[in-house]
């Protein structure tokens, strides 16, 4: 917690320090750069299982994902899995309906006993325990975020410190958090899933293409959460740049039944009326990564 605490108000830092256009782009490349590793590495690959890649372009961008400083890659990943499995339900780690806001956004991850470990049978700590590097993150993971500032101080003072790793860490928290939050509360809803998640486009922006919540809700099991072109997610094309140089393959597509359905869902919405549980597309609310993991 004091760690924690310690970074959001190092990010003040800023107003201690002469403004420069290019500390901008610094922070830009730290946050999304991070952001980006956060959610490749550790939610569509671990979590999700949404394509696959090798070992050392895995552990690069679980290296990445850690360095954002939200705890080791199996925790962060098998925690997931469990919102998926209860989604603002009770057994949701974090859900602004079930333990209000601020609990959702940074109490469970601070604060809460109950989230400090895994159960060995949970899916990611059970299938991902037997890579050596991928556990040493996970065990040291304050490693990488350690290491990415003094790097940062090193190169370029207390001015590359401050931009380049207190103000995009504290900026990346809250854009990640802001996911399990501002999406289960604001924002669009294309699918009726049985959870409350949303669409919003700003956190789509900031939290590399994860604001695509309700999308995602619907199918986990897609490398993508933008589900059209014009959804920003920036995350989707770099797998896609993956598979296209052979880094990453069993992409998982977006089949063509939830395109179908949500065409349908939008159908409704432009006559005015509310799709029935009778008249509606069937929603086949399956949790189909929980599923297919535990199978």
């Amino acid at each position: 917690m004091v760690v924690f605490w310690a970074d959001q108000a190092s990010a003040l830092l800023v107003f201690a320090v002469p403004f420069a256009w290019p500390l901008v782009a610094l922070w830009a490349a730290s946050h999304f750069l991070r952001a980006i590793g956060l959610t490749l590495a550790f939610h569509r690959y671990f979590a999700h299982r949404s394509f696959q890649m090798d070992r050392p372009a895995r552990f690069v961008w679980t290296l990445i994902g850690t360095a954002a400083m939200q705890k080791g890659p199996l925790w962060w990943a098998g925690h997931h899995v469990n919102h998926h499995r209860f989604a603002d339900r009770e057994g949701d780690p974090h859900s602004a309906a079930v333990s209000g806001f601020y609990y959702a956004h940074i109490g469970w991850f601070l604060n809460d006993a109950r989230h400090d470990r895994l159960a060995p049978t949970n899916p990611v700590v059970r299938d991902f325990s037997s890579a050596p590097e991928i556990v040493w993150l996970d065990r040291y993971h304050v490693v990488p975020p350690l290491a990415l500032a003094v790097a940062m101080y090193l190169a370029g003072g207390w001015p590359w410190l401050v931009w380049g790793f207190c103000l995009p860490t504290m900026t990346l928290a809250h854009a990640t958090f802001a996911i399990n939050t501002i999406n289960h509360m604001f924002g669009s809803r294309r699918f009726e899933t049985r959870d409350a998640s949303r669409n919003n486009v700003f956190t789509a922006v900031f939290a590399a293409g994860e604001g695509w919540h309700n999308n995602h809700h619907r199918y986990q099991r897609a490398a993508r959460n933008g589900f059209y072109w014009w959804e920003f997610d920036p995350t989707w094309y770099v797998i896609r740049a993956m598979k296209a140089v052979g880094l990453a393959w069993d992409v998982q597509v977006v089949p063509a039944r939830i395109y179908e359905e949500a065409r349908a869902a939008k159908a409704h919405r432009a006559t005015g009326r509310v799709a029935g549980i009778i008249d509606a597309v069937p929603l086949q609310l399956q949790l189909e990564l929980a599923e297919e993991i535990e199978s």
